[in-house]
């Protein structure tokens, strides 16, 4: 069964941020790059739990797109994936 992948605000600031860096030295690059972390994203409503946890207390897991990565929690009741963060993997780590 298929889970429906929301991208929080917080993770669309991240993905603004990343692209919004990248756009001052490669414009089409910015674009590629944002493209893929949003395909990785929405991969997930596949197979959610394919990705090993980051904090299984909360639930969090985490999907690695070199050199990011990308933070989500998987509600298996509701059929959701929340994106938590997209994240540059040479940065420290984000705050839930």
């Amino acid at each position: 069964m298929d889970c429906r992948v929301l991208i929080t605000d917080a993770a669309l600031d991240d993905l603004k941020g990343i692209v919004s860096f990248i756009v001052k030295d490669d414009p089409r690059a910015a674009v590629r790059v944002g493209e893929r972390l949003i395909d990785r994203a929405l991969s997930l409503g596949k197979m959610p739990t394919r990705c090993p946890f980051y904090d299984a207390v909360r639930g969090i897991r985490k999907m690695t797109a070199v050199p990011f990565q990308i933070y989500y929690h998987h509600n298996e009741e509701a059929g959701v994936v929340h994106i938590l963060h997209f994240w540059h993997a040479a940065r420290l780590f984000p705050e839930f």
